[in-house]
């Protein structure tokens, strides 16, 4: 008996052992520096993922969408779905696991917010321009939706501030910037690049279908 329960101790305890979001088996290191680290999670159908611990503030991009089954450590279990293109701020630290209830896989591009710049004070310079709607703002970032219809154009404008660009859509793109070569970019779902300010440029849109982004602005 006396082993018995000890078997059953030990499984319990691995069941819900946590790991660093960063060596759970589905999340992908794909780029760091002093201010952000992107992990790129893909879970399978069906899949669910071990207890893993965010430890840094963070906003997850949904790529691929679809119906899943959160598990807090210690709290609640919530089904819910996510829809693709939603952006969300996520306060550290928690705990949980992540099961994927769709017939297609589930993807997130996560942008971990590792440091400031040190330019809060700095207003941004997108709330201006016409094809980026703030989705949301807090003291340590801020992000806008940007949305270009087949042939529309951004015009040039101005970042202030350091970003991160993440693509949802699928899109061809031609990229303009004073003194160089416009720049023709086929750009994938999930692609992303981090820019550090101040950058002028102007994004066109020359694809035949919607092509959406997410620029994330450091604070």
């Amino acid at each position: 008996m006396h082993t018995l329960f000890s078997v059953l101790s030990l499984l319990l305890f691995i069941a819900q052992s946590s790991v660093p979001v960063g060596e759970e088996p589905r999340h992908h290191l794909k780029f760091e520096n002093k201010y952000v680290r992107v992990i790129d999670a893909v879970i399978a159908p069906g899949d669910t993922t071990l207890f893993h611990t965010h430890s840094s503030d963070n906003i997850p991009i949904c790529i691929n969408g679809g119906k899943l089954r959160t598990e807090v450590m210690g709290g609640q279990t919530t089904d819910t779905t996510a829809e693709t293109g939603k952006v969300t701020f996520a306060k550290a630290s928690y705990t949980h696991r992540i099961t994927n209830m769709n017939p297609t896989q589930v993807r997130f591009i996560d942008a971990e917010v590792l440091a400031s710049p040190g330019s809060t004070a700095s207003p941004s310079s997108l709330g201006a321009v016409p094809d980026h709607t703030l989705i949301f703002e807090n003291d340590r970032v801020r992000a806008y939706r940007l949305i270009l219809e087949p042939g529309q154009s951004t015009g040039l404008h101005n970042h202030a501030q350091s970003f991160l660009n993440v693509v949802v859509s699928p899109g061809k793109v031609v990229l303009e910037q004073p003194g160089k070569k416009s720049d023709s970019l086929d750009l994938r779902p999930g692609s992303f690049v981090w820019h550090e300010a101040p950058l002028r440029h102007s994004l066109k849109n020359a694809g035949a279908m919607r092509f959406e982004a997410i620029d994330i602005e450091w604070k």
